[in-house]
């Protein structure tokens, strides 16, 4: 199994029904192809983690680089895991503008309280330990 983790930024900014509908698409689709992780969005900008066998993750990772919804497409890490870190979700999610950022240890400080792409790039390690940090193996 592979976890690959990246960021991209969103053609247009979608609406809280427009992410829900995105949600519910991702989910169903990685039940059908057993994979697990966690998508944040704020700002424009998604960060997420995907974990399964290598060609259904690269496989969806494609599908993903060509959907118009989204541009400009990261990959901060890829690494070959013994267990999963969101084993239970299809696709666990959280939108951070409607979340409370004092919840999220080291997001107002790293991120000013927004995500952004270029200060993911930027601040790798702490992009994916916020992502990470909504995993239940990370206490």
């Amino acid at each position: 199994m592979i976890q690959l983790i990246y960021v991209s930024t969103s053609a247009n900014r979608p609406s809280e029904a427009e992410l829900v509908d995105l949600l519910e698409q991702a989910r169903l689709s990685n039940q059908r192809k057993n994979i697990t992780g966690m998508l944040l969005y704020s700002n424009g900008t998604y960060l997420q983690v995907l974990e399964g066998e290598s060609k259904d993750v690269h496989g969806l990772y494609d599908a993903i680089r060509n959907d118009p919804r989204n541009e400009g497409h990261v990959i901060l890490r890829e690494v070959e895991i013994p267990v999963r870190d969101f084993p239970d979700w299809s696709m666990g999610f959280e939108n951070l503008e409607s979340s409370s950022p004092d919840q999220l240890p080291g997001f107002i400080e790293v991120f000013g309280g927004k995500l952004d792409k270029s200060i993911a790039l930027n601040n790798k390690t702490n992009a994916i330990r916020l992502l990470m940090s909504f995993s239940k193996n990370s206490a």
